[in-house]
């Protein structure tokens, strides 16, 4: 794994990718959520087996709030979606 500060392929700010995660139907953002919250799991696991622990520890718990943000916006599209029947 190699950490970046940009994204490749990615020419906008950070602010504009959190505006278009922002705009994504609450479905699709839910899971963008959970497939971040599974990536940052798989880190925390690659460093527990790197012996560092507080790190795996901090990783561990991103991911689980990350799930749990997942979860909130999963609910939110329950309520939304009987009004969104129109989406393409």
């Amino acid at each position: 794994m190699k950490h970046t500060r940009s994204i490749e392929r990615y020419d906008g700010t950070a602010g504009e990718l959190v505006e278009e995660l922002g705009n994504l139907y609450y479905d699709s953002l839910a899971e963008h959520l959970r497939m971040l919250a599974e990536k940052i799991a798989r880190d925390a696991e690659a460093d527990a087996r790197r012996n560092r622990p507080r790190l795996a520890a901090e990783l561990a718990a991103c991911s689980r709030q990350l799930e749990l943000a997942a979860s909130h916006i999963g609910k939110a599209w329950e309520i939304c979606a009987p009004h969104d029947a129109g989406r393409t």
